[in-house]
């Protein structure tokens, strides 16, 4: 797979026990390490609700598919978006019940959007000054839980 500027990379590892499904983002290759990781059936139902999603709105991508190994190429806007989404629900135990915020999210009519961007630098800070491991995604778990916490407060505060 050839790098492209400006894309990010939606990685789907599905396993035939759901539990085992792992759901990923990488920007800006393929080589790059995930961003946030996300496991288990909600790891598939995710990664149907994006598609899904993604067909309804007709925002372009590509995949790419080895076996139970998936790979989405999408525009990098789209994918920042699909980011900010996931680390939004790292936290719920039934994420598709905010399934409404990406299409928000990718439809620019997503209220205070620039400042849930500013969550996944928070994130990312966050990870590395709690101590990120190279084998481990940039957003690490404690990091993502804890910020997930704070996005949905303020996305249910907004009543959308």
């Amino acid at each position: 797979m050839e790098r492209h500027k400006g894309e990010y990379y939606v990685i789907y590892y599905g396993s035939r026990n759901p539990k085992r499904s792992v759901l990923g983002v990488k920007f800006p290759s393929l080589k790059s390490p995930l961003y946030i990781k996300l496991g288990g059936e909600r790891a598939r139902n995710l990664y149907k609700h994006i598609i899904l999603t993604l067909d309804n709105l007709g925002i372009p991508y590509s995949t790419e598919k080895e076996s139970l190994h998936e790979v989405l190429r999408v525009p990098w806007a789209t994918g920042l978006a699909i980011t900010i989404f996931l680390l939004a629900i790292y936290s719920k135990r039934k994420p598709l019940a905010y399934a409404h915020v990406l299409d928000k999210m990718l439809t620019g009519s997503m209220p205070l959007a620039r400042h849930l961007t500013n969550m996944t630098e928070i994130a990312l800070d966050l990870s590395e000054y709690l101590g990120n491991t190279r084998d481990k995604p940039l957003i690490t778990h404690k990091s993502a839980a804890t910020i997930s916490k704070m996005m949905v407060t303020l996305i249910n505060a907004l009543h959308i």
